[in-house]
């Protein structure tokens, strides 16, 4: 039988009346944990980034707990990451310029910096701040992977819209720069290894573009082909990918050119060139957006996604729902 459930990790408060942009992971325990940022508004001064657990076996989220709460200065788009070595990661950033006024330099995400933070007993306790570059304007958004080498990559977007990458060799211990993708706008990238080694990057459009970008790299991420388009309509919104243990892909992304719903699943049998299985997990007008999606241990996926920027709401479901099983 199909796997279909849902709950919500977390509702509107006083103190946090709206929320987005979440990520999610499988501890070592069994346990879930979701990050996500909340506060008054997107990049209001009072933002910060929350995080919440599930118990394995349990039934309900337990309370949000503030990780990371500057104060005056909204906290940005954060990443959970479980490395192989069992350290739990939280990439993110907070923004240092001015916080109204027309997007541009000096404003909002154009001054986001690039930390993290290390924690030992699975999001208790955290490390110090890090940070990872200094630049200010990158953006991160997207789960990290890890390369059949043994190397971490993660994405993220620049302040031109374009994706680019850190590296890391050694388990997060350095960190290098990939080269940008050229070619159509692009931001937010989310990855896939083939088994020939090949990355791919499906990318959230940038500009006047309602359709993803895709890119592939041949040197596990240094350099990137020019971004084409892609058949996927998008309406300049995050999406995620991951890559099953079959070997198939699981993508979430909003199945429009103009809105942020529907907010839908699909599969594909041969590294993201074709889907052939497509399902809406929301429909209703509002927004349904910024998703993650893992696989957990028993091959179930678990998604995360801003719900009307009130809550996040997770769902767990079993590949054969998205191919339409009930």
């Amino acid at each position: 039988m199909a796997i279909f459930e849902s709950d919500f990790v977390c509702y509107p408060t006083e103190r946090y009346p709206s929320c987005h942009c979440s990520s999610v992971v499988e501890l070592p325990s069994g346990d879930l944990l979701c990050a996500w940022y909340a506060g008054e508004h997107e990049a209001a001064p009072d933002v910060a980034v929350l995080t919440a657990r599930k118990r394995a076996g349990a039934e309900a989220w337990e309370e949000p707990v503030a990780v990371s709460d500057t104060p005056g200065r909204p906290e940005g788009n954060c990443v959970l990451f479980v490395a192989p070595d069992e350290r739990l990661w939280l990439f993110y950033g907070t923004m240092y310029g001015r916080l109204k006024g027309h997007w541009g330099p000096g404003v909002r995400w154009d001054t986001v910096d690039m930390k993290c933070k290390v924690s030992l007993d699975e999001g208790r306790t955290w490390s110090p701040d890090r940070y990872l570059r200094y630049e200010w304007g990158n953006v991160f958004r997207t789960k990290p992977i890890v390369l059949a080498n043994g190397e971490i990559i993660i994405g993220f977007e620049t302040r031109d819209e374009r994706s680019r990458f850190l590296i890391s060799p050694d388990l997060g211990e350095t960190w290098e720069y990939g080269f940008p993708i050229g070619g159509v706008p692009n931001q937010h990238p989310t990855l896939i290894q083939r088994e020939d080694g090949v990355l791919v990057a499906l990318l959230r459009p940038g500009g006047d573009q309602h359709c993803l970008g895709k890119s592939y790299s041949y040197d596990n991420g240094r350099t990137w082909e020019p971004a084409v388009d892609t058949d996927i309509q998008n309406p300049g919104a995050a999406v995620d990918m991951v890559k099953m243990r079959d070997g198939r892909v699981a993508l979430i992304f909003n199945n429009s050119r103009e809105k942020r719903s529907p907010l839908s699943l699909a599969l594909s049998r041969d590294n993201c060139e074709t889907w052939y299985a497509v399902r809406d997990l929301e429909t209703e007008e509002g927004e349904f957006s910024y998703p993650a999606i893992i696989q957990a241990r028993d091959g179930s996926l678990h998604v995360t996604y801003t719900y009307k920027r009130t809550h996040i709401k997770h769902v767990r479901v079993s590949p054969d729902w998205i191919e339409g099983a009930d």
